[in-house]
């Protein structure tokens, strides 16, 4: 039921002011706790970004986790229109000589005899077409009068037996020549392609015969056969992409040194990104503005497991390989040092100068050798427990969000008490209005009956 307010009509009083101070003094345990869910929302938001940020550190450090991923190889050729080269993992720092003595090809038939359109039909009867692609299955079409070109071309591609047919138009719209041609997909004298049965009046024979890639490397005996255009087993983490024949042509392996240095570099700046965000979202101010000081403390400025984690990574990045017997075993030895504000510098002229120098060590540094783990093998391990499900920050995260929940659960019990609190002050100030009305009713009668006695 609700209750009705009269507003001090009786009394002068102004109740609806004295219930609404009385409900907001009685509030203040519930603001108190409002205040604290707020505070632990920007705490699970921090948390989240500062999980976002941790796994960014951890993806630039992953780029560094392997002999091969730290360094980085580039690959040119002396002469690009005969061969191309590039580098991959494995690749050695050297020069090989490479020349093309043949290119792979791939086999190809085509009719001797055309058609006025491709819809012109290619047989007098019932009989088949039928091919062979290396030593695969025979391949066979039913074609009867009235199989077009189209339709035979249609079905070879239907088969996605390795070879593509198409309708080539060899003369012009006047004096129109339709021909078949049917391709290899694949180079190399495993693909070739072999007409097995014609009883078409086009003609179909083999004109371009399968063959092998050839060449020659410095510093092995004879030639080298493959099947296609791309070699990617003859030089070790080297891909030639084979273009013309010709040659010699040297092929340069030589340490990318840039592409190295901004690979460490996006790790340095993820590391910093990730301490710079934790201190922006631990300061601590006093207010001193008003009478009423008060301390604003940012949602991580407490956080034991964020100061933890932080703390672990400046040890993991800054800390001696144990074991360790390389020219290098520090990462200040390649130019990365430690800032007063617990962010990272980066010197890249001296790693460029390490690189140079030994970079078989700076790659065992970063990515570890053998049985001994490196930096960047050794962040990884550790990121890899934390971040993942039931590691320190879901943890935490989850510890916060139960928080949340508790105090929002707290908040509505109180908020439930206010308003019942409220409406029982409403309902006695109500009462005593009403009581003082009836008393201001009797005295009027009861002066006004006095005042007819005396007079009567």
């Amino acid at each position: 039921m609700a209750t009705i307010s009269v507003g001090g009509l009786a009394t002068g009083l102004d109740t609806n002011s004295i219930v609404d101070k009385l409900v907001k003094l009685e509030g203040r345990s519930v603001d108190l706790l409002t205040a604290q869910r707020v505070a632990a929302q920007n705490q699970q938001s921090a948390l989240q970004t500062f999980n976002g940020k941790v796994l960014a550190f951890l993806a630039a450090v992953d780029k560094l986790r392997t002999p091969g991923d730290v360094l980085v190889r580039t690959a040119t050729s002396s002469s690009p229109t005969v061969l191309g080269a590039s580098a991959g993992s494995g690749a050695g720092v050297g020069s090989t000589t490479v020349t093309v003595t043949n290119l792979a090809k791939a086999s190809i038939g085509a009719a001797a005899n055309g058609t006025s359109s491709s819809s012109a039909t290619i047989a007098t009867g019932s009989g088949n077409f039928a091919f062979r692609v290396g030593s695969g299955a025979v391949q066979t079409i039913a074609i009867d009068a009235t199989t077009t070109l189209q339709d035979l071309a249609t079905a070879v591609n239907n088969l996605n037996a390795g070879v593509t047919a198409s309708v080539v138009n060899l003369g012009t719209a006047a004096t129109p020549d339709y021909r078949l041609r049917i391709a290899s997909n694949a180079t190399g004298t495993s693909s070739a392609l072999t007409i097995v049965t014609d009883n078409t009046t086009l003609g179909v024979a083999v004109t371009q015969a399968a063959e092998n890639a050839t060449l020659t490397v410095g510093g092995f005996a004879g030639s080298i056969t493959r099947e296609g255009n791309t070699v990617n087993d003859v030089i070790p983490g080297v891909a030639l992409s084979l273009a013309a024949t010709g040659g010699p042509v040297t092929v340069t392996v030589a340490t990318d040194a840039d592409k190295i240095t901004a690979n460490v570099q996006a790790a340095v700046t993820a590391f910093n990104d990730l301490v710079s965000f934790v201190e922006g979202q631990s300061t601590v101010t006093q207010d001193t503005s008003s009478d009423e000081r008060s301390v604003a403390v940012g949602p991580l400025a407490l956080d034991g497991t964020v100061r933890s984690i932080l703390g672990a990574l400046h040890s993991a990045v800054s800390d001696a390989i144990p074991g360790a017997t390389g020219s290098y075993t520090l990462l200040a030895q390649m130019g990365i040092t430690t800032n007063r504000d617990g962010t990272l510098a980066f010197d890249s002229a001296k790693l460029k100068s390490a690189l140079a120098s030994d970079d078989v060590a700076v790659g065992a540094l970063f990515a570890g050798s053998g049985t001994i783990a490196g930096v960047a093998d050794r962040v990884h391990d550790y990121l890899a427990g934390v971040t993942q499900a039931g590691g320190l920050i879901a943890i935490r995260t989850n510890a916060v969000g139960d928080q949340i929940r508790t105090l929002e659960d707290q908040i509505a019990a109180g908020q439930r008490y206010l308003d019942q609190y409220e409406e029982n002050l409403r309902a006695t100030f109500t009462n005593l209005e009403l009581l003082v009305s009836g008393l201001q009713a009797q005295g009027s009668f009861l002066l006004a009956a006095l005042g007819r006695t005396s007079t009567g």
